[in-house]
């Protein structure tokens, strides 16, 4: 029985995803969308995408990642440095941002020896000495007055798209991952690594591998980032924060699970913006609280609330 859901499910799933992906391309062409609007649908993106990278290494691996924002931020700067030395399409400087925070994020390999919190302790410290290097590197970020780039409207609006593509095509990577042999030994690894390697599992090959597209897809939003704002600053850029905001996006939503981290995005942006508007002195503190909830109450989050309720409503329809 489980394997036949196990090939059924994912159609109407991958069918309803594609859907969605192909109403809110065609959204703000048939509908007038105020700017507010269109400006929050983009930052909703790019952090849905952010939040399902990380969750390659934090759910499919096991590695529970704090200093993330490292390779935001490079590949932020390394973007923003490219437009500004050389007239090249702002596309291509994310995608070199990307690439170089992809190696970037090779520099944690040693911390690979380290399991469960003590890997997590280790990523804090590698993120906040970037943070201080990047900072005090004037000459690359501009320290704390931070990097200017010029303002293009149009470019700006059609980050909607940009950012509506990457959520796709990490989604679906995400989904591949998951269900290829690729999956299969990340889940391995996260059980057990040193039995995985007993078994033939080559998990230094593929913690590296995950490190590194992970990085990579997170330096990539750095750069369309930094594109969107036209301002980028180290603090902002490497800030825990940040590296704090991706793993509540995952957890919030199911960490380990494909849908999770996007829909854990989509209720942490709207939350934030709601509460920096409402509440700003407490908006820490209401994460606080929705964190423990969840850790207590439905570690699966938001996947795991949905799936709790199908089940109750394929078993009344079944009585029925």
């Amino acid at each position: 029985m489980r394997s036949r859901i196990r090939g059924l499910a994912p159609t109407p799933i991958l069918a309803g995803f594609l859907l969605t992906g192909a109403a809110l391309a065609v959204l703000p062409l048939v509908l007038e969308l105020s700017i507010y609007t269109h400006n929050l649908m983009t930052l909703t993106f790019l952090s849905v995408a952010g939040a399902l990278a990380w969750n390659w290494m934090g759910g499919f691996l096991g590695q529970v990642s704090f200093g993330h924002a490292a390779t935001f931020g490079v590949g932020g700067f390394v973007a923003a440095r490219i437009v500004l030395w050389a007239p090249v399409p702002a596309p291509l400087a994310w995608l070199v941002g990307g690439l170089v925070a992809g190696v970037f994020a090779l520099g944690a390999h040693p911390a690979l020896r380290l399991r469960g919190p003590y890997f997590s302790i280790a990523t804090i410290g590698l993120g906040e000495a970037t943070r201080l290097l990047f900072t005090y590197w004037e000459d690359f970020t501009g320290g704390s007055s931070g990097l200017s780039l010029p303002i293009e409207t149009a470019l700006k609006h059609r980050l909607y798209w940009w950012g509506l593509g990457l959520v796709v095509l990490v989604t679906a990577a995400s989904w591949l991952i998951r269900r290829s042999g690729l999956g299969l030994q990340l889940l391995a690894i996260k059980a057990d690594v040193d039995a995985a390697a007993d078994l033939g599992v080559s998990a230094t090959f593929y913690q590296d591998l995950m490190i590194a597209l992970s990085g990579a897809v997170v330096g990539v939003t750095g750069g369309m980032w930094a594109s969107y704002f036209s301002f980028i600053e180290p603090n902002d850029m490497f800030g825990f924060d940040r590296s704090i905001g991706f793993v509540l996006m995952a957890v919030i939503g199911g960490v380990g699970t494909v849908l999770g981290p996007l829909l854990g995005a989509v209720v942490f942006v709207l939350l934030r913006q709601y509460l920096l508007a409402s509440y700003p002195q407490l908006y820490l503190g209401v994460y606080g609280l929705l964190l423990i909830f969840i850790i207590l109450f439905e570690p699966l989050g938001l996947t795991g609330l949905l799936r709790r309720l199908w089940q109750r409503l394929s078993a009344l329809r079944g009585k029925v």
